[in-house]
């Protein structure tokens, strides 16, 4: 006869069979809570030596502009084919060449009237030698003898005779040397105003060239500008151009920019009441590539250039993003316990990527570069990578 198990035993078995699988069974992994601490950016803070670069902007200018005026008057028979706008010409080239006639006249004129005057005054010193002679005779003292007796007067006005005629023929020499305008210097013509034909008077204008040797550009310059340049002192003048800061002119000429290298040569002494700048002055060599072979196109007066001046170096600078900065002054810096601080900085010198100090206490930090809505001083942040 079958045994029958109560169904009060099976149950009781299961049970305890299930709670044995409960208590063998491992615990659960147990869950950190998440870390809300803000993750930031960092970027360390070193203080290293670092040659500034500062820009400024002006137009190109001639260093000599000149108005040629004619000194005498007469009719134009020659021109120079450099005597044109846009022309190019050498110290001492003609330009243009006046009638020469009436003043190769007045020329020999003055030359007879010298030698007349010279005649005057050799008959004059031989009258004079015979009254002395005469008076000698009379066995009186020449001292005792009255102007008149010895032709004095009359010796002195023809010697004085001889100078006017010396004057005179010199002045007619160089009347007809001005029938032959020349050029002062190497230049260009930025304006003709006369031509072959045309009767000029004394006084009258003949062109407006200017020198090409070098040309210039002023630099308006701040008061934070000039604390980190070597500038010249206002009223003197770097006369070799290489000592001087130098710069790099940009200008842009059909579409392509082209680079010039100059250097500052002297600053003004007057600074803007408007704008409250300095003025530098950067010299160009050779403008118009006149003696390099026109190897880039010229940089024309009047042109428009771009200017970035390279300081002298400058030691233990720490520059900071500008990511890291709030409002004019403030630096947010993680501090060696993950806590953001933010440090008051006394700005050297900005750009559109850094700000520029120079303080011990920033050394060896980590500037925070994330934009944090609401920052707290002291609260907790953490950053990625690690600050090391």
């Amino acid at each position: 006869m079958k045994k029958i198990i109560p169904p009060v035993v099976i149950i009781a078995v299961a049970l305890s069979l299930t709670a044995a699988m409960v208590l063998m069974k491992d615990p659960p992994a147990r869950k950190e809570p998440p870390d809300d601490t803000m993750l930031v950016e960092t970027v360390p803070l070193n203080g290293r030596e670092i040659s500034f670069e500062i820009s400024s902007q002006g137009n190109v200018t001639a260093h000599t502009n000149t108005t040629l005026i004619s000194e005498i008057s007469g009719v134009v028979l020659e021109v120079s084919d450099a005597f044109v706008a846009g022309g190019f010409f050498k110290r001492g080239d003609e330009l243009l060449r006046l009638d020469p006639s009436d003043y190769e006249v007045a020329l020999q004129q003055a030359q007879a009237n010298l030698i007349g005057m010279q005649a005057k005054l050799t008959r004059e010193e031989a009258l004079a030698e015979q009254a002395k002679k005469e008076w000698d005779l009379s066995g009186r003292s020449r001292k005792q003898a009255p102007i008149l007796a010895l032709r004095t007067p009359y010796l002195e006005e023809a010697r004085a005779n001889v100078l006017t005629a010396e004057a005179d023929l010199k002045k007619a020499r160089r009347k007809l040397e001005l029938t032959r305008l020349r050029a002062p210097y190497d230049g260009m013509v930025r304006e003709k105003l006369v031509d072959i034909g045309q009767y000029i008077n004394i006084g009258a204008t003949l062109a407006h060239p200017f020198a090409v040797d070098f040309a210039e550009v002023r630099l308006p310059l701040t008061d934070q500008d000039i604390a980190f340049l070597d500038l010249p002192r206002a009223g003197s003048e770097t006369l070799q151009t290489d000592n001087g800061p130098t710069v790099e002119l940009t200008a842009v000429i059909g579409g392509t920019p082209y680079h010039w290298s100059a250097n500052i040569v002297r600053t003004e002494g007057v600074i803007d009441e408007r704008t409250r700048v300095h003025y530098a002055i950067a010299r160009i060599s050779d403008p118009y590539g006149i003696s390099n072979g026109g190897e880039r196109p010229p940089l024309a007066i009047g042109s428009f250039v771009t200017a970035r001046i390279r300081s002298k170096p400058y030691r233990d600078i720490i520059p900071i993003p500008l990511q890291a900065v709030r409002g004019m002054d403030q630096v947010q810096i993680m501090d060696n316990e993950g806590r953001l601080r933010l440090r008051q900085a006394d700005i050297l010198r900005w750009d559109k990527q850094f700000i520029y100090i120079r303080d011990p206490d920033f050394e060896n930090r980590h500037a925070v570069t994330t934009s944090i809505e609401d920052p707290v001083d002291g609260m907790k942040i953490r950053s990625t990578p690690p600050a090391s």
